[in-house]
C-alpha cells in the first residue's frame, strides 16, 4: 500500500463510523453536526504542534497541514460526542440544570493547550495530557452525572481507535516507524506496537467530548430524571 495515502485512508475509516451513527440515530445528529466541526477545526491547530514532537504523516498535498487533520478531527469529534447515547440508547431532554458553561468553554480548553505549549514550552503530549485532566475535572465537578458517560465514552472511543490501529497495521505494517516521534520519554514507549501515549489520548478524548454537548447544553439522560 501507498504510505502517501495513509492519513487518508485512516481519515475515511472513522468517518464510515462517523456517518453510520449519524445515518442510525436521528435524534444524535444534531449533536454530531455542533461537535464534529469544532473538533475538526481543533484537529487543524492541534496538528501544527504535534508535528513537533508527536508525529509527522503524510498528506497526500505534500503539506505539514491538509485536509486530513480536518476530517479525522472532525469524525472522532462527533464520534465520542455521542457513542455513549448510541451504545445504550440513551436519549437526552432538557433540564432545571442552572447553565454555568457555555460554548467558551471550548475557549478555555484551547487556551490551556496552547498555553502548556507555546507559554511554558511542554511537549504536545503533555500540553494535550494536563488541558485534558484539567478541563475534564472541572466538567464533572460541576455535572457529576455525566461521569458514566464521560468514563463509558472514553473506553468505547479507545477501542475503536486501538482497534483501527491494529487494522491499518496489515496494510502499512510500518506506519507508526515511519510517521511517529518516537523519544525516550514513558508516552512514546510500544505497547502492542503502538505508542503508550495514542491509548491514553484516545481515552481522554472520549472522556473530555463524549459528555462535553450534554454539559454545555445542561441536559440530562432522561433515566436519570426525577
Amino acid at each position: 500500500m501507498d504510505y502517501q495515502y495513509f492519513y487518508a485512508f485512516w481519515s475515511a475509516i472513522f468517518l464510515v463510523i462517523w456517518a453510520i451513527l449519524f445515518w442510525c440515530r436521528k435524534d444524535i445528529r444534531k449533536e454530531m453536526i455542533i461537535i464534529s466541526p469544532i473538533f475538526g477545526v481543533f484537529g487543524l491547530i492541534t496538528q501544527t504542534t504535534h508535528l513537533t514532537d508527536w508525529w509527522q504523516p503524510k498528506r497526500i498535498t505534500n503539506t505539514p497541514i491538509g485536509f486530513e487533520d480536518f476530517f479525522i478531527g472532525f469524525a472522532i469529534g462527533g464520534i465520542a460526542a455521542v457513542i455513549y447515547e448510541f451504545i445504550f440508547r440513551k436519549e437526552t431532554v432538557e433540564s432545571k440544570i442552572d447553565k454555568k458553561s457555555s460554548y467558551y468553554f471550548l475557549g478555555f480548553f484551547g487556551f490551556l493547550f496552547l498555553s502548556f505549549f507555546y507559554i511554558l514550552s511542554l511537549s504536545s503530549g503533555y500540553s494535550v495530557l494536563f488541558s485534558y485532566v484539567i478541563s475534564l475535572g472541572i466538567l464533572l465537578y460541576q455535572r457529576p452525572h455525566l461521569f458514566y458517560d464521560s468514563i463509558i465514552s472514553g473506553i468505547f472511543l479507545l477501542v475503536i481507535g486501538i482497534s483501527i490501529y491494529w487494522i491499518l497495521m496489515l496494510l502499512y505494517p510500518t506506519y507508526i516507524q515511519r510517521f511517529w516521534h518516537l523519544p525516550d520519554v514513558w508516552y512514546a514507549q510500544l505497547v502492542l506496537g503502538i505508542p503508550l501515549g495514542e491509548y491514553i489520548w484516545y481515552f481522554l478524548t472520549g472522556a473530555f467530548i463524549g459528555p462535553l454537548y450534554e454539559y454545555i447544553e445542561g441536559l440530562k439522560f432522561t433515566d436519570e430524571l426525577n
